[in-house]
């Protein structure tokens, strides 16, 4: 029996960025190329794909076809696990207003996440930071930044690779 590929949660921050100039850019392509070949696969619910159609370049819609096409694209119903987000987000008292704002503008993002293989690719910082502490999740990120240096870069796509290799720690709780 062959072993499932990893189950991502790609943001469209990366979709946006993915293109063929240097820089920031090739280095979103490079990253979205990589999975594609690597064979690992992307979670997608209906609130992702709003973001993912409004925001993807050119190259993340070629991207997506090749991906829809090899049937790595997989389809999760994140609604219960993003109500009781909402509900957790809504509850904590340390959070602030902008602070509780962003993280249930990205609620999906989290639930997404939580679905699939605990694996978030996106440059939103922000993001990562405000589920840490207050809300105790524990997912990895894989950051793409503007400022990525060459080394940081090559380390993200060692992890793909990684993740590629190794099966998800069923220790986690899904």
């Amino acid at each position: 029996m062959s072993k499932k590929s990893r189950l991502l949660a790609i943001d469209a921050s990366v979709l946006r960025s993915a293109g063929t100039k240097d820089g920031h850019s090739s280095h979103c392509a490079a990253l979205l190329s990589s999975i594609l070949e690597i064979c690992l696969r992307a979670a997608f619910s209906s609130d992702l794909k709003t973001e993912w159609d409004k925001h993807q370049s050119r190259f993340s819609r070629k991207w997506r076809a090749s991906m829809v096409a090899r049937k790595k694209i997989v389809v999760v119903n994140i609604k219960e696990r993003q109500n009781a987000l909402l509900l957790q987000i809504a509850s904590q008292p340390g959070l602030s207003a902008p602070d509780r704002a962003a993280l249930t503008k990205d609620v999906h993002m989290l639930a997404l996440a939580l679905a699939a293989d605990r694996v978030i690719v996106t440059g939103d910082l922000i993001l990562k930071n405000l589920t840490g502490e207050p809300l105790g999740l524990s997912l990895e990120w894989l950051l793409v930044h503007q400022n990525d240096t060459a080394t940081e870069r090559q380390q993200l796509m060692a992890r793909l690779i990684d993740l590629h290799r190794n099966k998800p720690d069923p220790a986690l709780p899904l």
